[in-house]
């Protein structure tokens, strides 16, 4: 219990980094399985319209359909917390520079004594604060996705059965002309070798 009291902010930092990491990775793989399962419903719903079993192939179209809208709604998730990480890690580059420009206004104070810097200093401070703020504030939020498992609600609008019916469907037809043109181009083929 106390050792958490005890740990740096750089240790809670790095232990945070490495939770959301995992917790990225995971996620990934997750959206990875969902996007096989995916296309083994789609294969296998094509297997049931060839043979015309109709019952199979609606049931593994809304399998297929709800698969997709699992695996765009972790896509979302994932989107939707890599934007998070990337404008943290911008506001610490701009920490960063801001601290660097305090560094450098306090030489310049030194060395030029009759330059007014404390302008500049006071500037650069003011800005570094609102940095430390917006860390702060960021580090807040990482905490709380990081704790919630990521399980925010993702975009409406999902793929329903009947469209993913429609899609198979289309492919077949357009594999069956594609077949058809084959078949009919190598017949005239064959008619043309003949005497």
């Amino acid at each position: 219990m106390f050792e958490r009291l005890f740990k740096s902010k750089r240790q809670r930092e790095l232990e945070r980094d490495v939770a959301i990491q995992r917790a990225l990775g995971l996620h990934r793989q997750h959206a990875n399985k969902l996007q096989q399962h995916e296309q083994q419903y789609k294969d296998k719903a094509r297997r049931a319209q060839r043979s015309g079993d109709a019952v199979n192939f609606q049931r593994l179209c809304r399998m297929a359909a709800q698969t997709i809208n699992e695996r765009r709604a972790i896509e979302s998730q994932l989107l939707y917390f890599e934007t998070i990480l990337q404008t943290r890690d911008k506001v610490r580059l701009f920490k960063d520079f801001a601290s660097g420009m305090k560094a450098m206004a306090k030489s310049i104070r030194d060395v030029f004594r009759e330059i007014d810097a404390g302008d500049v200093l006071k500037d650069v401070e003011s800005a570094l604060a609102q940095s430390s703020q917006l860390e702060t504030t960021m580090g807040l939020v990482l905490d709380r996705i990081s704790a919630s498992g990521m399980t925010a609600p993702a975009g409406t609008g999902g793929i329903t059965a009947e469209e993913v019916e429609r899609q198979l469907r289309g492919e077949e037809s357009s594999a069956e002309s594609k077949l058809d043109r084959q078949i009919e181009d190598g017949l005239k083929a064959i008619e043309r070798e003949l005497p």
